[in-house]
């Protein structure tokens, strides 16, 4: 069933002018077709009502979220197209926020524009994969960050826990000895040294599980 994102659930549910088009031209909809209608919130099924202007939408039931661990990506920002990857995957697996850190060896940092780009990505992949709307937060220094939070270290012999919780994956320069000392709790990833985004959807999908 096509999955429609809007800002705020209202009862009907009307589409943006983009998801209208998208409803009306790409997927050939019209009156009376089911769909889902989303927003960070909640998801409902529902009948269009109307394509004549924006797409309007009759909400029919409120359906159930998915049952999903709350898992936080807290991490240093890769360059370019790596980070849209790392985000739409991320937001595919069902993440619940993804949060930019500025550590000391940082080489990027996201801006306001970037994070409105961030947003777009993780709402498009929440659409494909039926997951809830991943939050994309402002960026944040490591000493704003959770002290019992799981530190992603190669150098560690513990393994990621399931059931949810918060993954820190620092910069490809690696933590400072202060930075590192922030986090008791360290868990590795493997044998091999790791990109961040790849470091951030294993450690990610190793929590969910």
């Amino acid at each position: 069933m096509p999955r429609f994102f809007v800002e705020k659930i209202s009862h009907p549910a009307i589409l943006s002018p983009e998801e209208s088009r998208h409803a009306v031209r790409a997927l050939r909809l019209s009156a009376g077709d089911r769909v889902t209608v989303f927003d960070p919130r909640e998801s409902w099924s529902g009948e269009i009502e109307s394509t004549a202007g924006p797409v309007t939408v009759r909400l029919l039931e409120r359906l159930a979220a998915p049952a999903i661990p709350r898992v936080i990506v807290a991490a240093a920002v890769p360059k370019g197209a790596r980070l849209d990857w790392m985000i739409e995957k991320l937001a595919e697996l069902g993440v619940s926020e993804f949060v930019p850190v500025r550590f000391a060896r940082s080489v990027t940092e996201p801006g306001e524009g970037k994070r409105k780009r961030l947003e777009k990505i993780a709402v498009a992949a929440a659409k494909q994969s039926g997951a809830p709307v991943m939050k994309i937060s402002p960026e944040k220094g490591v000493d704003q960050l959770p002290v019992d939070a799981i530190l992603a270290s190669p150098g560690s012999s513990d393994v990621v826990p399931p059931g949810g919780g918060c993954v820190v994956v620092g910069p490809e320069g690696g933590l400072t000895r202060a930075e590192e000392s922030r986090f008791p709790r360290r868990c590795s990833l493997g044998p091999t040294i790791l990109r961040i985004e790849t470091a951030a959807v294993i450690a990610a999908a190793r929590l969910l599980s």
